[in-house]
């Protein structure tokens, strides 16, 4: 398998292009700006919204206009997208599967977080790029150039190809993963800032009264 060159581990920066690009029909990828222009949303039939972002979306009052799901992270390579493709799929196959209705996967820029659920998408369903995480990020970069899933991501890709887009048939792996993940982030984050943290997004997201998902 080649290698995917990689960016740094910092976080998105601003977002530079409020336009969406359709990677397949009806499956657009974007950042949060696009998220939040409604005449573009309607023109290309977007129907779900699908935000992987650490706080919800700001959508200017159009919450009920739209099928949302929030999958809360932020852009550090050791946070959890994996766990989350499964439901990341079915929504994606839900929006789909209804004609003429378009689901939009977005984070705040459009290069990593979200560009990371694509490509799991792609893997698990579309069939040149089947179970190759590789064959999915260069798609999707044939189209989106500026997509790039920061290390971590990558590295969780690979892992939900090596199970062949199955975790649920490979617990050991996704466990020993787990816990690995675990001993790099306490190693990293003081527990008490970790705390504080998390308590910051859960009161943000009962702000915008958001069904809570997990940070994690």
């Amino acid at each position: 398998m080649s290698s995917i060159p990689r960016r740094s581990t910092r976080m998105d920066s601003s977002p530079t292009r409020e336009d969406v690009t359709e990677i397949l029909p009806n499956l657009f990828l974007g950042s949060e700006a696009g998220a939040q222009n409604l005449k573009m949303l309607r023109s290309r039939g977007i129907t779900h919204i699908l935000s992987v972002m650490a706080v919800p979306c700001e959508s200017d009052g159009t919450e009920g206009d739209f099928h949302r799901m929030q999958i809360a992270v932020q852009d550090w390579p050791d946070q959890d997208l994996l766990t989350h493709f499964k439901a990341a799929n079915a929504f994606i196959n839900g929006a789909r599967a209804v004609a003429e209705e378009g689901v939009l996967v977005h984070c705040y820029q459009g290069v990593s977080r979200s560009a990371t659920i694509v490509a799991a998408y792609l893997m698990a369903f579309h069939p040149p790029v089947h179970s190759s995480d590789t064959a999915a990020v260069t798609f999707i970069r044939t189209l989106r150039p500026t997509v790039q899933p920061n290390s971590g991501f990558l590295s969780q890709l690979a892992l939900y190809g090596r199970c062949e887009c199955d975790l649920d048939a490979h617990p050991m792996a996704v466990e020993a993963w787990r816990a690995g993940r675990v001993r790099t982030w306490e190693g990293r984050v003081d527990r008490k800032k970790r705390e504080e943290a998390e308590e910051a997004f859960r009161k943000q997201w009962r702000k915008k009264g958001w069904e809570m998902c997990t940070l994690m």
